[in-house]
């Protein structure tokens, strides 16, 4: 059946969207940090067992070159799955995943550190409810791989609230290729939010769990900005002088 394009302002989705990217690269941190406990020539498939269970995602990979010794995750020509509740079976086409970071810090409570991240996305399907900032698959797969990082709950009392995880990405180079947003997935009202291709590039240093919006959501959006066709530009220019308010990324933070 044919989706019906989407009218909302430009400004609004385009905020939307630097959320959602904003919890795709913590997954990717999250998910590098799994493969580190993993046997290192075994991370794809431990990793897509974790996603299964937790989630209903899949990872696949075709060349894994991650080697656990030198805390260095190193995948090429990979694809993620949907959990299982979407409609849309496609989440991210990647072309290149390369992690550098210090292993010893993923022990304990103390800061994370990744020393360089790069990640090299060909196709990224972002997919939601009616309301997709709240309820979307990138949420779905950021917290199935969060729950297999935490200690259950004891029986018989509340989990209690974790505190915010430090982390330092010293270096960090992005490029998405192609976005599709789509909203009311699995409903007659599914429709197509953004289709089109980005090629955005986009480098930072020094991100904190202190600083998400100085360092990596507001220049980001910027970006974004930047690279909006002309004739959107007046709608998108909200971005870059108005506060960019709570993300899906701060909201996850808060609940660890």
């Amino acid at each position: 059946m044919p989706c019906a394009r989407s009218t909302a302002r430009p400004g609004n989705v385009s905020r939307r969207v630097l959320s959602l990217l904003g919890g795709v690269i913590l997954f990717i941190v999250l998910a590098a940090a799994l493969a580190v406990w993993s046997v290192g020539r075994f991370a794809p498939s431990l990793l897509d067992s974790t996603l299964a269970s937790k989630s209903g995602a899949h990872l696949s990979v075709e060349n894994n070159e991650t080697n656990l010794f030198v805390g260095r995750v190193s995948f090429a020509d990979f694809s993620v799955t949907n959990p299982s509740r979407w409609t849309e079976a496609r989440f991210l086409k990647g072309k290149r995943l390369l992690v550098d970071l210090d292993p010893a810090t993923f022990t304990g409570s103390g800061r994370r550190i990744v020393h360089s991240l790069e990640l090299d996305i060909d196709e990224l399907i972002l997919v939601g409810k009616e309301d997709y900032l709240k309820d979307n698959n990138v949420q779905d797969i950021f917290r199935g791989l969060k729950a297999a990082d935490t200690p259950p709950a004891t029986a018989g009392q509340p989990p209690a609230a974790e505190p915010r995880t430090p982390f330092l990405i010293e270096r960090l180079r992005l490029r998405v290729g192609h976005i599709t947003v789509i909203a009311a997935d699995g409903t007659p009202q599914r429709r197509i939010v953004i289709d089109r291709q980005f090629d955005l590039v986009f480098e930072a240093k020094n991100i904190t769990d202190a600083n998400l919006e100085q360092t990596l959501t507001g220049p980001l959006g910027k970006e974004v900005v930047a690279q909006a066709p002309a004739a959107g530009a007046g709608l998108l220019f909200d971005l870059t002088k108005d506060k960019i308010r709570t993300s899906i990324t701060e909201k996850l933070l808060n609940e660890r």
